[in-house]
């Protein structure tokens, strides 16, 4: 545009630092800004928008919080939106105290926090494990006008579940039903589950028994995590129990309950049983994944397994995962083993690498 003597106007200019903002180029948006100011151009809303935008994008937050200062000071509205992205991004920094500090900021300027504004409050609370304020910002969503949803109900039961308040998460699942948020099934289930990540499987069992005697099934991940407890405990025999009450109540085991298991029972060195569930889960479509391999393959390291051996590594060439001549004795077959062991970790290394690479773009476009 210069080339060609064309003027910028403001607004170029705003769509430009937006542009800028966006790509986290806060350089390129400072220099823009200055050459703004010296062309006598005045900033206005959108002009400090896309500064707090980029500053809050780029990790900036103080820069931004000054800007937002400088909105407030010379005159212009700040909205919710632009107090939303400081609220979110302090949370996500555990800052607890400068995003309520901000929310109160918004209440004096007459600026009415939103249900983006009480969500962000409350993942950060839970990041931080504040589960009674998390509790009254859920009560601040109701009396707004907002209705929590289930997933923040579940996260808070689990989390006062984690911390021992049993009662508090009991009281959480009886406001769940009032509202008519979710099922009583996944309020249960996710007190199981709280219950069984802070070991205590006891109480977990009590709750899914009641659960079971009122014919309200779990889910499969609520009997994973519990299996999962058992197994950790050594108690593999428990863990096979809740699997025959899995059946019982036609809840079909998937990949991840399988490898529990699998898990479990090659702890135990019953290697025999673990290949059982192994030729069940093929039976069923269910293909294991690396870890199920990579604990298989130890198991039959650690013993003289021939026949199990022989299996896997043709199961490995049927799928494609290994290319290998699997004729020659014991020796030659455990050899095959270690090879395929290492290239199944590379393979699970991989998929954690991408699985990260893929989660990068959405955390950039968050706010």
């Amino acid at each position: 545009m210069k080339s060609r003597s064309l003027c910028f106007t403001l607004a170029t200019y705003n769509i430009l630092l937006h542009g800028y903002s966006k790509r986290h180029d806060m350089a390129s948006c400072s220099k823009l800004y200055n050459e703004m100011i010296r062309h006598g151009f005045a900033p206005d809303r959108l002009t400090w928008h896309s500064l707090i935008l980029g500053y809050c994008k780029s990790g900036s937050l103080d820069v931004a919080v000054k800007f937002l200062r400088r909105i407030t000071v010379e005159g212009f509205e700040a909205d919710s939106f632009t107090f939303n992205m400081l609220v979110s991004k302090f949370c996500e920094r555990n800052e607890i105290k400068m995003a309520f500090d901000l929310v109160k900021q918004m209440s004096m300027l007459g600026v009415t926090p939103n249900v983006d504004t009480y969500n962000a409050l409350f993942n950060g609370l839970i990041r931080t494990c504040a589960f009674d304020q998390a509790h009254c910002i859920l009560n601040a969503l109701l009396e707004n006008g907002y209705a929590p949803t289930c997933k923040q109900f579940t996260t808070l039961i689990k989390g006062m579940c984690r911390m021992g308040n049993v009662k508090g998460a009991m009281e959480l699942q009886d406001e769940m039903k009032k509202l008519g948020v979710g099922s009583q099934g996944v309020a249960m289930s996710a007190i199981i589950r709280g219950l069984a990540h802070s070991r205590k499987t006891d109480n977990a069992i009590h709750v899914l028994d009641f659960m079971l005697e009122r014919r309200i099934v779990p889910t499969v991940a609520t009997f994973t995590t519990l299996m999962h407890t058992y197994c950790k405990e050594a108690n593999v025999a428990k863990a096979l129990e809740l699997r025959s009450e899995m059946e019982k109540f036609h809840v079909k085991l998937d990949v991840a309950a399988y490898n529990v298991l699998i898990s479990g029972l090659c702890a135990d060195g019953d290697i025999h049983t673990a290949f059982k569930l192994y030729e069940e889960m093929k039976q069923r479509d269910l293909w294991p994944n690396t870890s199920i391999y990579i604990v298989l393959i130890d198991s039959i390291c650690a013993g003289n397994h021939h026949i199990e051996s022989e299996k896997l590594l043709r199961d490995l060439q049927t799928r494609e995962l290994m290319s290998l001549d699997l004729y020659g004795g014991t020796e030659r077959l455990n050899e095959l083993l270690m090879i395929a062991r290492k290239k199944l970790i590379h393979m699970r290394l991989d998929i954690t690498c991408n699985n990260e690479k893929s989660r990068i773009p959405s955390l950039c476009i968050s706010i």
